[in-house]
């Protein structure tokens, strides 16, 4: 390609819309060697929760499939080489207090269904109330009011204007239950029910054992705080760590998952003393131990939901006060999650290859996952780094996928780098857990041939993963028109957004204008659309895309998993249109998501998990590819602003000492007649380039653009550009320094040392080898650098 001789100062003005048309993105291996910048960081991972001691997924595993008792089940994880055994716990009768999160700085109020609530520190003794209310007047000191009416009264109320009569004031702690709230056969409806804080007009009653308490250290620091006994208080708990119906599996087998839930739980229990010092011994998240308490309603009046369980119950009962023990005679301090992926991750507890977290794999969704995150996701939370370069996951070594669990994460960018440790990384992005493995996305190479516009028309599946497609498509795809609407159906009759004026896919294709006619048209629909009727809808859709000059249209067909519907009638449409029109190609999302471990990629046999949402958006990035490789959507061919091309009067260097040997080896001259080769094109070089020009049939400017080059031999992808280079592109190179390494440049399209410094700089970030010359390897990693900062 010819191209006209440009001023320096243009050059470096519209390098921003070269770079921004050759952007990166994609499915292969990145290699700071071969240009490539990551738009994405692909994170496959193991497991959910920390992985340290029991896996509650593989407490069930070994239980229900292997028949492991309990003892074996703790064994496995907490015994072994540590010596640890199952033993009673010193005082069985111990009080928990549990500080309960949802009420922090909110009021103390309670209920009680029988109209038997009792304000423990009553000046008048024997008293028993229906509701009553603390609120804090100062620190450490209470205002107690009573009602016999059942209310929660709002945190802005006068107590005594809405029916509530002064208790008086009382110092430390305001204490309520009732009178057989401490009884551990009571039923939930009567022991103490707690007002949580107001939501939307309306107050949830959670009923505890035991007694309420409104405690502060501070003023305006106000606590409600369970002091429940240790048993009563595992009733709480267990069934919110572990589904409670896991009892009834495999013949009541499952109850030997329960059974070890249990003294775990109450061996973590009885190691904490102290977690809020003057407040309480623990808490009711899964900072601590998820505890909900023995029942809730939803309102102040309404149906009561009991949390406590039968299966669950009868655990806590058949292991009554056994916890872990060290050997030393120190109760261990237990930790357990959900699933370690298949091993447990160590550190107190013994390193264990898990087939009991495996053989659980039909109930647990996240022992393997996906994620992506963006380039920018990742740069905007760590914006000292500046342009990511890569993402390094170093591993324990000590087995598994990966070789483990992650251990540090290196965030690295052309102006620093981040680390962190394998959990903050995992916390930091919501990831289920930290064994996983961070492998960078790329866009299409600057060597892959364009594609045109395209269209994306969604229902809520492709909604869903508006974040995803983002990130993981449009970093190699960048014009899409994105439209994705939950319900949406290509015609409209059977549609919801239909009745309410919303467009179905015929309404956004008639509605686009000339300028918005797409090259490439992505339909990903169905669902929501009558199969019988589908293949009038088809054929509408494609005729009105045709109609519209449109090169090719892709379905996306629809998974089978779902069968109120008969989704295959579809899929069978789909596959007839692509016989039927020669510019129409089908996706088979069906076949890719039918595996029977991918189950986990559905919450609802339809829509998508996060995993299912980065496995999709993978999916059509690699069908897209696919169809691209084959030509089959693409527009052209390739327009990467080339390396030192082409050169023109004024330019020096290296480059041009190569152009005028060439010159005199191609045009035979004589000695006396040769070229001086110092570098520097001038009206010698420019006469000579001119006699190449005639010789060969093309216009006689005097420019060694691409095709004289090529005339001479030269390969333009060898072209370096170092010290002592005057040319255009390397006022386009400075331009993109600038950007990149965020520093200022002048660009003046002269390599001078401070050029030399900031491409060393550069070339240091991507892991490149830091010579200082700008080679073709070089040029494309800054100028996809330059796109993405």
């Amino acid at each position: 390609m010819r191209v006209p001789p440009q001023k320096f100062r243009v050059v470096a003005v519209v390098v921003t819309a070269i770079i921004a048309a050759t952007m990166l993105g994609g499915n292969s291996v990145a290699r700071a060697d071969e240009g490539q910048i990551p738009a994405a960081i692909l994170i496959n991972g193991r497991g959910y929760g920390h992985g340290r001691g029991m896996s509650q997924y593989g407490a069930y595993g070994w239980a229900t499939t292997a028949g492991w008792s309990w003892q074996q089940i703790l064994d496995f994880y907490y015994g072994g080489p540590t010596g640890n055994i199952i033993a009673p716990v010193d005082d069985p009768g111990q009080v928990m207090t549990v500080a309960l999160a949802a009420m922090n700085g909110a009021q103390t109020a309670v209920v009680a269904d029988g109209n038997n609530a009792v304000f423990v520190q009553d000046p008048v003794p024997g008293r028993t109330w229906t509701s009553l209310v603390a609120r804090e007047q100062g620190q450490r000191t209470y205002r107690v009011w009573g009602s016999a009416e059942r209310k929660c009264p709002a945190s802005t109320d006068d107590p005594a204007a809405v029916g509530f009569t002064l208790l008086g004031d009382i110092a430390e702690v305001a204490s309520f239950t009732t009178q057989v709230g401490s009884e551990s056969a009571a039923a939930p409806t009567s022991v103490i029910g707690l007002c949580e804080p107001r939501t939307n007009g309306r107050n949830k009653i959670r009923y505890y054992r035991g007694e309420i308490r409104a405690v502060n250290k501070t003023n305006n620091d106000n606590r409600t705080i369970n002091a429940v006994r240790l048993e009563d208080y595992l009733r709480g708990v267990i069934p919110r760590e572990s589904p409670a119906e896991w009892g009834a599996a495999a013949g009541g087998a499952g109850m030997n998952a329960l059974r070890a839930q249990t003294v775990a739980a109450r061996s973590y229990a009885a190691t904490e003393v102290n977690r809020y010092p003057g407040l309480s011994r623990t808490c009711d998240s899964q900072d601590c131990q998820v505890y909900g308490g023995a029942a809730l309603r939803e309102s102040v009046n309404g149906a009561i939901v009991t949390l406590e369980n039968p299966y669950t119950d009868q655990a806590v009962t058949e292991t009554a006060s056994m916890v872990i023990r060290s050997k030393n005679g120190n109760v261990v301090r237990t930790e357990f999650s959900s699933s370690n992926g298949g091993r447990t991750a160590g550190g107190v507890f013994p390193v264990n290859l898990d087939g009991g977290d495996l053989a659980a794999e039909p109930m647990n969704s996240l022992l393997v996952w996906t994620r992506v995150l963006s380039a920018a996701e990742i740069v905007a939370k760590y914006p000292q780094i500046g342009t990511l370069t890569s993402v390094v996951t170093t591993h324990d070594g000590l087995g598994g996928d990966w070789n483990g669990y992650a251990v540090s994460v290196a965030i690295n960018g052309t102006t620093g780098s981040k680390t962190l440790t394998g959990w903050d990384f995992k916390s930091a992005f919501d990831l289920p857990a930290p064994w996983y493995e961070t492998t960078p996305v790329f866009g299409a190479s600057f060597e892959a041939a364009p594609v045109g516009s395209m269209l994306f028309i969604g229902d809520s599946v492709g909604e869903s993963i508006a974040r995803e497609f983002a990130a993981v498509v449009m970093s190699a795809y960048p014009g899409v028109n994105f439209q994705a609407l939950a319900n949406r159906c290509m015609i409209g009759p059977s549609c919801v957004p239909t009745s309410l004026g919303l467009p179905d896919a015929l309404s956004v294709i008639n509605s686009l204008t000339p300028e918005q006619f797409p090259r490439i048209a992505l339909i990903q629909l169905g669902y929501n659309d009558d199969p019988n009727t589908f293949q009038s809808d088809v054929d509408q859709v494609v005729n009105a895309l045709n109609a519209r000059g449109v090169q090719r249209i892709i379905f996306v067909n629809l998974s089978a998993r779902r069968v109120s519907r008969n989704y295959s009638l579809s899929n069978a449409v789909l596959g007839s249109a692509r016989q039927t029109y020669p510019n129409v190609s089908v996706m088979d999302w069906n076949l890719a998501s039918s595996a029977a471990t991918q189950w986990r990629w559905f919450r609802d046999d339809l829509h998508l998990h996060p995993t299912g949402r980065a496995e999709f958006a993978m999916f059509l990035r690699a069908q897209l590819d696919v169809l691209r490789t084959a030509g089959l959507i693409t527009s052209g061919t390739s327009t990467v602003l080339p390396l030192g091309v082409p050169l023109i009067k004024g330019n020096r260097g290296n480059v041009v000492k190569t152009l005028q040997t060439a010159l005199n080896a191609y045009l035979k001259l004589p000695r006396s007649k040769r070229i001086i080769v110092d570098g520097q094109f001038g009206k010698g070089t420019v006469a000579a380039v001119s006699k190449v020009e005639l010789a060969s049939g093309l216009p006689q400017d005097g420019i060694a653009d691409e095709t004289v080059l090529a005339i001479l031999g030269m390969d333009i992808n060898k072209i370096v550009l170092s010290r002592g280079t005057r040319h255009s592109t390397v006022a386009t190179a400075q331009t993109a320094l600038a950007r990149v390494l965020k520093v200022k440049v002048k660009a003046d399209g002269v390599f001078g040392s401070g050029t030399t410094t900031l491409v060393k700089r550069f070339q240091i970030s991507v892991g490149l080898k830091p010579t200082g010359n700008i080679n073709r390897t070089t040029w494309l990693a800054l100028l996809a650098a330059a796109a993405q900062s």
